[in-house]
């Protein structure tokens, strides 16, 4: 979330799951690799930024199951970065806009629309598809 309450959404293209909807930025930690470092990773990747590692804030974990898998995902505030913030996956995501916190657009990934709402009312924790 930025300092005008607004949060940075993707609109997910071209996906087995959840096509159309937004979602957070973000992605899947890879073997040998830390959240924190999966983080940095990805914010490079999919919108060319680079983050202080000490400038960022672990605010949800959310428990997810899928119907293939079970994982955690961390959800983290980024307070500040270098770079100019641009979609660099076109063919997976056709905008990356920020929305007003109290304004979330439609459809948007449920997990992710229930962990914002939580972290609003200061949760850091939620389940789902259990």
């Amino acid at each position: 979330m930025n300092d005008k309450k607004q949060i940075l959404l993707l609109q997910r293209i071209n996906a087995a799951f959840g096509n159309l909807c937004y979602s957070l930025p973000g992605g899947k930690i890879e073997q040998g690799e830390t959240a924190r470092k999966a983080l940095m990773r990805e914010a490079h990747e999919e919108l060319g930024i680079t983050l202080n590692p000490d400038r960022v804030s672990l605010i949800h974990v959310i428990h997810r199951k899928g119907t293939d898998s079970e994982f955690f995902a961390h959800i983290f505030q980024i307070s500040e970065w270098e770079g100019e913030l641009r979609n660099r996956e076109p063919d997976r995501h056709s905008a990356l806009e920020w929305f007003a916190s109290d304004a979330l657009p439609m459809p948007m990934l449920p997990a992710h629309s229930n962990a914002l709402h939580l972290i609003q009312q200061g949760i850091a924790y939620s389940e789902h598809g259990w």
